[in-house]
């Protein structure tokens, strides 16, 4: 019986899937807009399949269909139109605008809003423009890409941390920097470790791979950035990951390799030069000539040793090695990423899964930062009604650095400043040491060590249930891990080590956080009214355990602490803190042109005071779209919308995890444990709150250009500082919430589209003015403002910006007939001496002679970004600007004219001051009490740290669709980054900072390593 069934229905089966496979046929056809011209990227998609693809760059696809199927072709902006497959094998499709889809989504706290219905100021970074970057950073991305956020490298070291700013600095204690909010969950960002290393802070978001981003918005405003409270008030970065698309698996693959040169290198005097220098000091000093030379002062003969005949020959002679260009690599630095993507599904469920590298090599000897990611995520439409999404991403990297900036031991440092004309290396190819002042450069570079790894694993799960049309409940579960270890070693053989016998110390810094959020949002229309509603909840916390253990004394061969004869310190601390928080928001529409929005928050945390354990945070904002009137006729400014908004956010960052408590500590007494009061408590200890308002319009000329304009003011009260105590209190100052600080600016962009066709052209110009001001600090008995001092040069107070220089104002030197005041003579100041200005008018120069006189902050940041295409052409490049700020160029102080005679000099310095060369603004070589009078802090050492820098040029060719095949797109590029600077400032950079991420002492240089430039190619690569 069942072969002869297996006879009947063989023959059907054939004839069935001869005729299906007969019915399945190639379609293919163009697709324009409604002007007629090509649109490159539609999606085309057989309807309740997976099978699916894009248009190619000329708008033309091909797709493999069934006679009756329906082909769906979307694209963002324009309706979607479905198209059944009939007889024909070519199907063309002209797409019409659509006036509700052309609106732009712009993701925003717990949501995502049309860019018409907007009231609030966000700035929208598109992920594409900056993506090719050569930086392992989401900050370093984001770079001149939003207007009114500040974004600096603090150094060039690879992995180095980036400064951001969002509309100034508010913060003395706490923390300056944005949250960063990925798929709606708080992130951790800063720095982690010891980072006992200048300006060379890490950088977890270091850890993030932005080439699974999709898209960053950055909430300016209070009102924006509301939502979150107690941490919103240095605004607020929302990140959005890539998702997999319905239609065929697509495969994406992108390689880039660059080579990175740095910038500028410094250049010093030869050991001849830095010998006369020394000479002329001293013989100014005592009478007798060649002191410094002939071993009177260091007690090494150097004429004698080197075979000179005379002071004349040993001073132009070099010789020894170049320190500064031994530790620099001999050739370019590789930085190079790679990154394989694999995307798709169905209407049912869509996935993403992402696998990148990215190593880069630093320019000194001895750095180097790499990082590995995998990322996968899903959305499941589990039915009608619910969709579930999750997404988990690992990544580990692992940072080389080594000593810098403000260190004895720094590679950089020592190499400009140590005793020229000595050899690296003896002759059996050990390093040199015992020359050296300080410690040999090169041996910094590559033999002391600090070796880092951080795993990081960000996991999340949530739900969204449709309980009606309008009302949507959601949940979503977050959990983060980052684990840091770090190893410094310094062996014996090391000037830093050998006193100790070698010493080893490492950290392990283990950190979780976990995250719940439950939102219920309401979308209704009711006639020509709108009204949105968001009510939710969330609850985080955070814990860390840190151990650091330190050793010394190690065997040869051995570098863990475990390995030292001599402990030194062994520490664990366990740190937690929980924030429980509710938020609401409302918005209402009328007739699509009048939007009017309300958000408050509430935050209980853990890290605020008694006094104060619960914060609120209100919010308002409103727009009108004028040009929507139907009196509103004009050819020329076809769109304009008005917004106000005023909001209050919080910063509890500057508190710490038990700021506000009394606390007890281990204090050990000789031999016996014991322990004592540490801190004493705040109960009344509040976060910081920032009050913003914001007026802003946005315009549309022609349908072609978009102008925005906003002006903000933005004053932060209940500022953290210390205040201080009576001495019979057992301590000197209590946390308190005492000072205020104002920022206010003006912020302008234009984004304009010049050209559209088949030759394209877009620009963008944005340009942002800050003031910075701080109104109040602690006061003293008589009722004045205790200024505070920080940093090099630095002093915070009432009516200057944060962070202002405060020094002696320099007027040039001394020339010969200038009457000098006899205080200044009886401290044997003489013509090529620094003239400072006496500003009491006592006749002397003193600390009551101090003024500000500098600026660090910049007044006006920005970029001009122009792109083009013609064909499969295309040509971007972008201008970043900083404008009116200054630097202290703490390195002069050393390095400069007027620093110690134990330190080298810098080639800029060879014109000092002599009797037949008086025509010059250096200062004469001196030493003892002169030459400290000549090196006092003052505007001397301030420079114009003013720059436009060429952040990015990119050109490349995408392959057309007919000669790779169906399916396929290929783009090589080639560009640069950091190719050119305009600048005045001396030094190697002008956007490095010595103290890092710090908020007081900004705009610093003491020997901190500059930028690099880089050139590379690449190439994508979609199948």
């Amino acid at each position: 019986m069942r072969s002869k069934l297996t006879l009947v229905l063989t023959p059907l089966l054939v004839l069935c899937i001869t005729f299906s496979f007969a019915q399945e046929k190639t379609i293919s056809g163009n697709v324009t807009d409604q002007n007629g011209l090509p649109l490159p990227g539609v999606s085309i998609v057989v309807v309740g399949t997976s099978n699916g693809t894009q248009t190619d760059f000329d708008g033309n696809y091909s797709i493999r269909a069934s006679v009756g199927e329906v082909l769906r072709y979307s694209y963002l902006g324009q309706t979607t139109i479905n198209r059944t497959v009939g007889a024909a094998n070519s199907i063309s499709v002209q797409m019409q605008e659509d006036a509700q889809a052309l609106e732009e989504v712009v993701v925003v706290g717990f949501g995502e809003q049309t860019r018409k219905s907007l009231t609030t100021s966000v700035a929208k970074v598109d992920a594409d423009v900056v993506r090719n970057i050569a930086t392992p950073t989401i900050s370093g991305a984001l770079q001149g890409a939003a207007n009114g956020l500040q974004v600096n490298q603090n150094s060039g070291v690879p992995g180095a941390a980036f400064s951001v700013r969002v509309r100034g600095a508010s913060s003395i204690n706490g923390s300056n920097e944005p949250l960063y909010v990925v798929d709606g969950v708080p992130i951790l960002s800063g720095s982690i470790g010891g980072n006992a290393f200048g300006g060379q802070d890490n950088d977890v978001l270091a850890n993030l791979n932005f080439s699974d981003v999709e898209s960053v918005q950055v909430l300016k405003d209070a009102s924006s950035a509301a939502i979150y409270g107690a941490r919103g008030a240095n605004g607020v970065v929302l990140i959005t990951t890539k998702r997999g698309k319905a239609g065929k698996v697509s495969v994406e693959i992108n390689s880039q390799v660059g080579f990175q040169k740095e910038i500028n290198r410094y250049e010093v005097f030869t050991a001849g030069e830095y010998y006369e220098f020394g000479d002329i000091a001293f013989e100014d000093a005592f009478g007798v000539p060649g002191l410094l030379s002939q071993g009177a002062i260091l007690g090494t003969n150097i004429l004698a040793q080197e075979g000179f005949s005379s002071l004349e020959e040993l001073y132009a002679a070099d010789f020894g090695d170049n320190y500064v260009d031994a530790i620099y690599r001999d050739s370019p630095a590789v930085v190079k990423s790679f990154d394989a993507t694999i995307s798709g599904g169905s209407e049912k469920a869509r996935f993403y899964a992402n696998f990148s590298n990215f190593d880069q090599e630093g320019v000194i000897r001895g750095q180097g930062f790499d990082r590995r990611s995998m990322t996968f995520n899903a959305n499941f439409k589990a039915t009608d009604k619910l969709d579930i999404e999750a997404a988990t991403t690992i990544t580990q990297s692992n940072n080389s650095r080594i000593n810098g900036d403000n260190n004895i031991f720094g590679a950089l440092t020592t190499a400009v400043l140590e005793l020229p004309g000595n050899p690296l290396f003896n002759e059996d190819g050990t390093f040199n040491t015992s020359p050296f002042i300080f410690s040999n450069p090169l041996q910094n570079a590559i033999v002391d060590k600090s070796e880092s790894r951080t795993l990081r694993v960000i996991s999340n799960l949530g739900l969204r249930y449709k309980l009606s049309p309008s009302l949507t409940l959601g949940s979503k579960a977050s959990l983060e891990r980052l684990d840091f270890k770090e190893l410094v070693f310094s062996p014996a053989t090391t000037r830093r080590g050998a006193a100790s016998g070698g010493d080893s110390t490492k950290e392990i810094n283990l950190l979780n956080r976990w995250n719940v959020t439950n939102t219920l949002n309401y979308n209704k229309t009711f006639g020509d009214f709108g009204v949105t509603g968001l009510l939710g909840f969330t609850f985080e916390g955070t814990n860390v355990d840190d151990i650091v253990t330190q050793t010394q004394n190690l065997p040869a061969g051995f570098e863990l602490p475990g390995a030292g004869a001599v402990p030194i310190t062994a520490t664990n601390e366990i740190r937690e803190n929980k924030i429980f928080s509710y938020f609401s928001r409302v918005g209402l529409s009328w007739k699509d042109k009048l939007f009017i929005e309300g958000t408050v928050r509430a935050d209980a945390s853990s890290v605020f005071g008694a006094g104060n354990a619960i914060g609120y945070f209100p919010a308002g904002s409103l727009a009108y779209i004028i040009s929507d009137e139907s009196w509103f006729k004009n050819k020329a400014l076809t769109s304009m919308k008005l917004r106000a908004s005023w909001g209050e956010t919080g910063n509890q960052s500057g508190i710490g995890n038990f700021g506000s408590r009394f606390l007890a500590g281990v204090t050990n007494y000789s031999p016996r444990p014991g322990t004592a009061i540490t801190q004493l408590g705040a109960p009344d200890l509040s976060w910081e709150t920032t009050t913003q308002y914001d007026l802003g319009v946005d315009l549309t000329l022609f349908d072609r250009i978009d102008i925005t304009y906003d002006y903000y003011n933005k004053e932060t009260t209940d500022v953290l500082l210390s205040r201080p105590l009576r001495n019979s209190s057992g301590f000197l100052t209590v946390a308190a919430n005492v000072g205020d600080i104002v920022n206010k600016g003006h912020e302008f962009a234009i984004n304009a589209r010049i050209f559209q066709g088949n030759f394209n052209w877009t620009t963008q110009f944005q340009a942002a003015y800050l003031e910075n001001e701080v109104l109040s600090l602690q006061r003293d008995a008589a009722g004045e403002f205790i200024p505070i001092d920080a940093g090099f040069a630095t002093r915070i107070a009432v009516g200057q910006p944060l962070g202002a220089f405060f020094g002696l104002e320099a007027d040039g030197l001394w020339q010969e007939g200038d009457v000098i005041p006899d205080a200044l003579i009886a401290r044997g100041v003489s013509p090529g001496d620094v003239r400072y200005i006496d500003q009491d008018g006592n006749g002397n120069i003193d600390a009551n002679d101090r003024v500000f006189i500098g600026n660090p902050l910049p007044k006006w940041t920005g970029n001009f970004r122009n792109t083009f295409s013609f064909k499969g052409f295309d040509l971007s490049a972008n201008l970043q600007f900083e404008e009116d700020k200054d630097i202290f160029n703490n390195s002069n102080a050393f390095g400069g004219a007027t620093g110690s005679f134990l330190f080298n000099k810098f080639a800029s310095q060879r014109n000092y001051w002599r009797v037949d060369n008086t025509d010059t603004n250096i200062p004469r070589p001196r030493f003892g009490g002169v030459q400290a009078y000549n090196n006092q802090d003052s505007s001397r050492l301030i420079e114009d740290a003013s720059y436009v820098r060429l952040k990015e040029v990119v050109f490349g060719y995408t392959f057309s669709e007919d000669l790779l095949g169906n399916g396929m797109s290929l783009r090589i590029y080639v560009g640069g980054d950091n190719l050119v600077t305009w600048t005045d400032y001396s030094g190697l950079d002008p956007e490095v900072n010595t103290f890092g991420n710090t908020n007081a002492s900004r705009g610093t240089d003491f020997f901190t390593q500059g930028l690099n430039r880089t050139y590379k190619f690449g190439a994508n690569f979609k199948f």
